[in-house]
């Protein structure tokens, strides 16, 4: 029984099961059923006659209302009533409300992370090339969707800063560590003091107005070297430097062809620096070149040299080139060796000096004591390893290897000395 337990507001006494009830139509207070009958209303205090509205007998008569009578048969007869069903769920997409963070704010962005450890790792090693790649990655790592909601974009902003200084500083480094430093000088402002000419022995004398610096430009290198004047004809000069001197990109086998080469231009003694061109480069690789400049100087002359050069090593010998830009310099050793180098087909004689040969020498001329040119120098080993070690290339290796149109002599007397 629901009502078992609940106190009746007249007698204030518990209704116990199988008691006759009746419940309040108006405010739904249980009572014994004899107890209503005894006072005929509601003893609730809403409902009492002094508080009500109206009587309870006007209530019955104006609204019909009767008290509910409830027995036990009407209990035992109640049918439960069915449970309520769930509401149905309206079909469509799903809707997903946010409870919190976006969880994938608060994940790395790897790309980020990538560019910064790129960048670093670029400073120690080539950064060249690194810099410029970590600038791409963390500009990439920016401009993903959701690369602002991720974890990482001050390392990305990082990442490409470094890389930048990656760059320009190795840039720069580079430049000037494979571009001599006086290359953005102009050619004219070397030209030697005369009377320190004057004053010398013939013999180096002559040497140095058969010296010339040369300076080869294309569009990523400037270099340069020296030559040496090996005739005087017809208003022009013939000028027997290295390969390298005129070809910047030349390595081994490898280099351009004589129509593929950058400007040249070429200051001698006496005259401003002219533009020149190349005629002839060494085949199999050998690192020898011939070029072709108008000549107006009288101060100007022509190497000498013997067709079979005779020296011996430990002879004194001595070089004339423009180390470091520093034109027309004399620097003296002696033969440490002859040796022969195998160039594709071609053996070339090596002579090996202890004469100081430095970056811009190469292409000069190395003259035996007399002044008779031998050689020209080539290179040097790394003066952070070793000193003493220049090489030239025997001027006899030459004179095997250039044209007859050039009209340099093949076939001399020993001791013939020749002037072209």
């Amino acid at each position: 029984m629901r009502e078992h337990g609940a106190v009746c507001l007249h007698c204030r006494q518990e209704i116990s099961a199988g008691d006759q009830t009746l419940i309040c139509p108006e405010c739904g207070s249980v009572h014994h059923s004899g107890c209503w009958d005894s006072y005929g209303h509601c003893g609730s205090y809403e409902c009492t006659p002094s508080r009500s509205t109206t009587t309870h007998e006007n209530s019955m008569l104006v609204t019909g209302n009767t008290p509910i009578r409830i027995t036990g048969n009407d209990l035992d007869h109640a049918t439960p009533l069915p449970q309520a069903r769930p509401a149905a769920v309206a079909s469509g997409p799903a809707i997903s409300i946010p409870v919190g963070p976006d969880p994938q704010s608060r994940r790395w962005n790897k790309l980020a992370i990538v560019s910064l450890v790129v960048a670093l790792v670029g400073i120690p090693l080539y950064g060249f090339i690194t810099g410029l790649v970590a600038l791409v990655i963390g500009a990439v790592s920016l401009i993903g969707r959701n690369s602002f909601r991720r974890r990482g974009l001050a390392l990305a902003v990082l990442g490409i800063v470094i890389g930048i200084a990656d760059f320009i500083g190795w840039a720069i480094y580079l430049g000037h560590d494979l571009v001599p430093f006086n290359t953005l000088t102009r050619l004219d402002d070397f030209e030697p003091d005369p009377e320190a000419l004057n004053q010398l022995p013939a013999t180096i004398n002559r040497a140095m107005k058969a010296n010339v610096l040369i300076q080869s430009s294309t569009l990523t290198q400037t270099g340069i070297g020296s030559g040496v004047i090996l005739k005087i004809a017809d208003g022009k000069a013939l000028i027997v430097t290295n390969r390298h001197v005129v070809d910047p990109g030349f390595e081994g086998s490898s280099g351009n062809t004589i129509e593929e080469l950058g400007d040249l231009m070429i200051k001698m003694i006496g005259q401003p620096a002219t533009a020149a061109r190349a005629v002839w480069v060494a085949p199999d690789g050998v690192d020898l070149a011939l070029v072709s400049v108008p000549v107006v100087s009288s101060e100007v002359l022509a190497a000498i040299w013997k067709t079979i050069p005779g020296i011996k090593i430990g002879d004194a010998v001595f070089a004339i080139g423009n180390p470091h830009g520093l034109g027309w310099s004399h620097a003296s050793g002696d033969v440490s060796q002859l040796r022969r180098q195998t160039t594709g087909a071609t053996r070339v004689r090596v002579i090996q000096t202890s004469t100081a040969i430095n970056a811009g020498n190469s292409g000069g001329g190395l003259y035996d004591k007399q002044g008779h040119l031998v050689g020209v120098n080539t290179w040097t080993q790394d003066k952070r390893v070793a000193e003493g070690l220049s090489f030239a290339i025997s001027f006899q290796t030459l004179l095997e290897l250039v044209p007859a149109r050039f009209a340099v002599p093949r076939q001399q007397a020993p001791d013939d000395d020749h002037s072209e």
